[in-house]
């Protein structure tokens, strides 16, 4: 079954040319991808699918038939054993943290989406580990984690780690992967214009602490009610029993201001974007007065 969803996939994205104009193409049964008129990806394939929308990065694939699971009803069932490859058909390589070197890769639903949704990098696994690379086939990451993705700071990744438990733990690192917010949290983000890190261990614990850092991964402050969004001057909270509603806490005069909003963004310094219904807005910490957004 799971080899007929791929397959459905596969035609989807066949369908579609990418920005580079190449196109695949079956030749004797099997696939391949063309520029123009010239073939620069071999019909070697049983899938192929067509490059990013960078141009750099397609992914090519052969059918394996796996040993079946039960020894008494042998159903034949299959999967997909696959190479990234750039223009140039060169191969990704990735390098683990035992040192050991991996050119295939799984397929798997997400697979697609992994090297295609980000234009500068994406993430791949091995060994159920997930790991960094460019769109260029530069390793950027070599330790294994159980997800990681770029941050909206260029300065950083965001990483997941799983405990035998099957609890998943959110944390920060540097690009050169030193850790600067340990694995302690369920979400980890970053107000990248004032230069704050904040943390929450909502579902983790009871009676948990939401955590603010700088930039270098030194706690500023915690707090008991859930962080929105914090800024330089204040944290905008998200209250969910007996009702959910936001407030504003001024940092400077500790005064406690309810926002009315459904959704609730960074915009500027000091000021948020929200969401009233279907509306949207500008609204200014400094006066508590709000302006219709213009697009």
């Amino acid at each position: 079954m799971k080899a007929y969803f791929y397959i459905l996939i596969f035609l989807v994205f066949a369908a579609k040319p990418c920005a580079a104009q190449t196109t695949v193409h079956k030749e004797k049964g099997k696939w391949g991808i063309k520029e123009d008129k010239n073939t620069i990806i071999p019909a070697l394939y049983d899938t192929i699918f067509n490059f990013d929308e960078s141009g750099k990065v397609c992914l090519a694939c052969f059918k394996v038939k796996k040993a079946p699971a039960n020894k008494i009803i042998k159903t034949s069932t299959y999967t997909y054993n696959c190479n990234y490859l750039s223009k140039a058909n060169k191969k990704l390589q990735i390098k683990t943290e035992d040192n050991d070197t991996c050119t295939v890769f799984s397929l798997n639903k997400k697979t697609m989406e992994q090297y295609s949704d980000n234009a500068a990098a994406f993430t791949v696994m091995v060994n159920n580990k997930k790991y960094l690379v460019d769109k260029n086939f530069k390793q950027l990451t070599f330790k294994p984690f159980y997800d990681i993705k770029l941050s909206i700071d260029p300065q950083f990744y965001s990483v997941e780690i799983k405990e035998a438990n099957d609890v998943v733990y959110a944390g920060l690192i540097d690009t050169h992967e030193k850790e600067i917010i340990p694995h302690q949290f369920s979400m980890v983000k970053i107000n990248p214009i004032d230069s704050l890190i904040y943390g929450c261990r909502a579902g983790l614990v009871e009676n948990y602490y939401d955590d603010i850092f700088d930039f270098t991964g030194k706690k500023i402050e915690s707090y008991h009610k859930h962080i929105e969004l914090p800024t330089k001057h204040y944290v905008i909270h998200k209250i969910f029993e007996p009702r959910e509603y936001f407030v504003i806490y001024n940092i400077k005069t500790k005064q406690e201001t309810p926002l009315k909003a459904d959704e609730v963004h960074f915009y500027e310094q000091d000021q948020l974007l929200i969401r009233l219904k279907n509306d949207w807005y500008v609204y200014d910490l400094l006066t508590n007065t709000k302006k219709e957004k213009n697009y």
